[in-house]
């Protein structure tokens, strides 16, 4: 990237600075960072943490069930899609039929794999497609009846930013609701987007009741789907640094208070796991110590806990995700 920079930005002022080994945490670390000297390190004390299994073990475990909701959630950033796919990827090699989607509006989860497998489908939530077909069967049945003055009111109630949200729900409703006799694997959008669309189950029986005869009946099943333990398996992914693991804390409890139980948490991109020479990336993996046993002891509960290594490809094949793991 450096050797292709433009002439003309090539001969401006430039400083170099190196990968650092601690975090940047407090206003300290945030003045150290364009110094020259390192950031200082924030490892665990206690070096015996006990390393968590693969995540082939909850693969293994969602296999058994052959049907329902896997939902990945977190933090931006956290590598939800990866770990969306390569679940989805995994099942379907196992013979099941598997649907991968994603709510997120920067969706790119169809990059993630590489190879479809026979039995798995991947589509995206598409907003101006799904605000298109929510307008059309409003006017079709609400607006069928009225006068141009009240055509004029629901024309306006329908141009407000309400209704992509609606519409975006019934989607994401109807998604779940396909995943009674297959595997549907959602990739979903970060932690603040996420819970404005669960917590938007009220507001949208509301609004739906409002400018149509009913609520599709996806939507009413879909907090109890969401709900059941067995329907729904909520996989948190984080990494092993301080943001990302306490805000998939607080996305729990923010679960936790919607009754959604959390079904597994998976740690990825983690140094943990590999042998490491490298003295900045040594210095890393032990900060990971303190982050890893932070989830184990206090987060996970009995929730499953999966550890992800860092893998120069991310390859979704069955073949190379064992082989990774087992180096």
């Amino acid at each position: 990237a450096l050797s292709d920079v433009p002439k003309t930005l090539s001969m401006l002022p430039r400083r170099e600075l190196p990968l650092k080994s601690g975090q940047v945490i407090g206003v300290s670390a945030l003045r150290k960072l364009l110094a020259d000297t390192d950031l200082s390190s924030t490892e665990c004390n206690d070096q015996s943490v006990e390393l968590p299994p693969s995540i082939e073990g909850i693969i293994e475990e969602l296999a058994e069930q052959g049907h329902g909701v896997v939902m990945t959630m977190g933090k931006g950033g956290v590598g939800k899609t990866t770990v969306a796919a390569h679940i989805a990827v995994e099942l379907a090699l196992r013979g099941h039929k598997v649907h991968l989607s994603t709510t997120d509006p920067a969706a790119h989860v169809s990059n993630a794999v590489e190879i479809i497998p026979e039995g798995l489908e991947i589509d995206r939530i598409d907003p101006e497609v799904e605000v298109a077909h929510y307008r059309n069967k409003v006017l079709s049945t609400t607006g069928a009846n009225l006068d141009k003055a009240g055509l004029a009111l629901l024309e306006e109630d329908l141009s407000s930013p309400c209704t992509e949200e609606i519409a975006v729900f019934e989607a994401f409703a109807r998604t779940v609701d396909s995943a009674s006799d297959q595997i549907v694997v959602l990739d979903t959008a970060p932690t603040g987007h996420t819970i404005l669309l669960l917590d938007a189950a009220e507001s949208y029986h509301r609004e739906v009741s409002r400018l149509t005869t009913g609520v599709p009946e996806a939507v009413s099943n879909l907090l109890p789907r969401l709900r059941d333990p067995k329907f729904t398996r909520v996989i948190i992914c984080a990494l092993a640094e301080a943001t990302p693991v306490h805000e998939a804390a607080d996305l729990q409890r923010d679960l936790n208070r919607a009754d959604i139980t959390t079904f597994a948490w998976v740690i990825n991109q983690s140094l943990t796991p590999l042998a490491i020479s490298d003295p900045i990336l040594r210095a890393r993996r032990e900060q990971e110590n303190r982050y890893i046993k932070e989830v184990l002891e206090e987060h996970a509960g009995s929730a499953q806990i999966a550890v992800v290594p860092w893998q120069a490809k991310a390859d979704l094949s069955q073949s190379a995700s064992r082989e990774s793991n087992a180096a």
